[in-house]
């Protein structure tokens, strides 16, 4: 197999034993890899009795084809279960270079079984593989367990995915954080390897030569890619100004990075943006491996209250969770707000979006300083949501309900329509009034309110793909059939594992997937793989116990607002229609219809 290992290594914390799985040629083109092949994989372990954080709930890491190879920004990876937040599918995308180290040390995933009773580490050298004792890093934060395992193993570079005390305590969307905090945040995968008491995994691979089909023309291919990409808008500005460069576009021009808790309309971002953390605080950059956008900021704030030292800038998410949702605008709280975040080890858009909800709260008077055990937090101000972030990763007081999910934090008040979820998973910072093909992004994603199914903000903007039939007219209109056509190829990109922040075209992916596959792919065979791992991530769900009655907004972001927005909000119900129309499921069960799962070759799944 070219761009495969065709080895999943297995380790049972249990029992202690690792094994190698061979990787089935056939699944791997059919689901490609990363997420795709990861769903196909845990669809026949786990159903709707299996508990979360339970030993019966696997978590695989898996890279895909391009991982470790000359192909720019394909050595993300994914790391999958059965969430604890929402009980459905888990897949959270991170970069850093971990991905390859796996693919270096010979696996193209990583199968993590059972339960220790103990804190352990999971060490990976090569061929040699041990479980090793973690007592001593169990209660540290995700950067002192960083550097003490460097120092331990000798491997100043090895990949080394990690969890905070959040992870520990079972926070439903503890986070994972990889290399230099790179992270994988959605779903709560961090409280997955808590509740298997899996402190961390320490991987060095040293051949780094991945067997590819045509290596001279992937090398010519990629450094033509490269150079035709560099003048792109989005390549550009990610470079230059990161991720939270768009923050200023978002808010003045769209009107969809909301603030005050989704309520408020008409707030600067200036202070705190792309271009504030590039003139004020940026003392560097980094970029995964094989990237040459290098998105990731370095910032360094020396003194006074809210000081960092070095360490990794805010991404655009957490600019909106502790910055805009907050109106914060004092860039230096969130960046020590953002710091936080990643050394507790808690999903910086989940976890912002439930602070930002008990501020909302607060503030209308819907529950009072006693509910939040003193605390009284007041717009502008991030001391409150440092207290109650700190309080949810110990599970203590009221950060054992928050803990919970900002729906279960609703509920407990009675205003778990106005938590801005679906399906138990937050919105992030990307509102449905500025886009409306955000509607059908959050209804319908496999996981929750995930922005990263499809990202149609870019597509409303202008990035579209000829070859999947993908291009937008209006960012008001009701593009419902461009969703599910982006959600395809959004699986691809999933799958290959590729940052969807590189402006690839389907006819160039089915290029590189060729080149270095050897499997001849065409942008139709893209189209067909693309809807076959939709599916089978909708099968998976339906499998979980999946209810359709669950795709719809929450009542926060279907009021109106003024400004960019217009007053515009979505018609949900016309867009799910038309996206079921076009799909061809059924629009009650929610489920593809038999002669659908037979054209995709998906019929001896059970889920029906």
């Amino acid at each position: 197999m070219k761009g495969y290992r065709g080895k999943i290594l297995r380790v049972d914390l249990a029992s202690g034993a690792n094994s190698v799985t061979p990787l089935d040629p056939d699944m791997a083109r059919d689901f490609i890899g990363g997420a795709g092949l990861a769903c196909r994989m845990l669809y026949d372990m786990v159903d709707a009795k299996t508990d979360p954080l339970g030993p019966t709930n696997p978590i695989l890491i898996m890279n895909g084809p391009f991982c470790g190879t000359m192909v720019p920004c394909g050595s993300k990876t994914s790391a999958c279960s059965k969430s604890p937040l929402t009980g459905l599918w888990a897949h959270s995308t991170f970069g850093g270079h971990l991905g390859a180290d796996i693919k270096f040390a010979g696996y193209d995933g990583i199968m993590i079984l059972g339960q220790s009773k103990k804190p352990v580490y999971l060490f990976i050298d090569d061929s040699k593989v041990e479980i090793r004792d973690a007592k001593h890093l169990w209660g540290k934060d995700t950067q002192q367990v960083w550097e003490t395992l460097k120092t331990e193993t000798g491997f100043k570079n090895a990949g080394i995915a990690r969890i905070g005390i959040a992870g520990e305590n079972l926070v439903k969307y503890a986070s994972i954080i990889i290399d230099h905090f790179r992270a994988a945040g959605r779903t709560g995968l961090g409280a997955v390897m808590g509740s298997k008491k899996l402190k961390a995994i320490v991987v060095n691979g040293t051949d780094r030569k991945v067997p590819v089909a045509d290596e001279p023309k992937i090398a010519e291919r990629s450094r033509q890619l490269n150079e035709e990409k560099k003048d792109t808008a989005t390549f550009m500005m990610y470079s230059s100004v990161g991720t939270a460069g768009y923050v200023d576009m978002a808010t003045d021009m769209y009107g969809s990075f909301t603030a005050g808790y989704y309520s408020v309309p008409d707030f600067s971002t200036y202070n705190i943006g792309g271009s504030a953390v590039k003139e004020r605080i940026l003392v560097g950059k980094t970029a995964c491996f094989r990237c040459p956008i290098g998105c990731g900021r370095v910032i360094e704030i020396k003194e006074g209250k809210y000081a960092t030292g070095r360490f990794a800038g805010p991404e655009l998410e957490v600019t909106g969770t502790m910055g805009a949702q907050l109106l914060n605008n004092n860039l230096e709280a969130l960046c020590y707000a953002n710091k936080q975040l990643d050394l507790l080890g808690i999903d910086t858009i989940t976890g912002g979006n439930v602070v930002a909800f008990a501020y909302y709260l607060f503030k209308q008077g819907k529950i009072t300083a006693k509910d939040l055990d003193g605390v009284k937090p007041e717009w502008g101000e991030i001391d409150s949501a440092l207290a109650l972030l700190h309080k949810i990763a110990k599970r203590e007081g009221v950060g054992n309900l928050m803990a919970e999910g900002s729906l279960a934090f609703g509920n407990k008040f009675g205003v778990g329509n106005l938590a801005a979820q679906v399906n138990g998973l937050e919105l992030a910072q990307h509102d449905v009034r500025g886009f409306s093909g955000m509607a059908m992004t959050y209804a319908t994603s496999p996981r929750g309110a995930c922005h990263m199914t499809a990202d149609m903000y870019n597509v409303q903007m202008g990035q579209g793909d000829e070859g999947f039939g993908i291009d937008s007219q209006d960012r008001f209109a009701n593009e419902a059939d461009l969703v599910a056509k982006f959600q395809d190829f959004r699986c691809l990109t999933n799958s290959a594992v590729m940052c969807n922040f590189y402006p690839i075209t389907s006819n160039e992916l089915a290029e590189l997937l060729t080149l270095v596959t050897g499997w001849t792919y065409s942008v139709d065979d893209l189209k067909r793989a693309g809807e076959r791992i939709f599916t089978i991530m909708r099968l998976f769900n339906l499998r979980m116990g999946y209810n359709p009655k669950n795709e719809k907004l929450p009542d926060i972001v279907l009021q109106p607002l003024k400004g960019p927005s217009e007053g515009h909000v979505p018609d949900v119900e016309a867009h799910l229609n038309k996206w079921y129309q076009y799909r061809g499921w059924d629009r009650k069960t929610g489920k593809p219809p038999k002669s659908k799962i037979k054209e995709l070759g998906l019929s001896s799944l059970q889920s029906q």
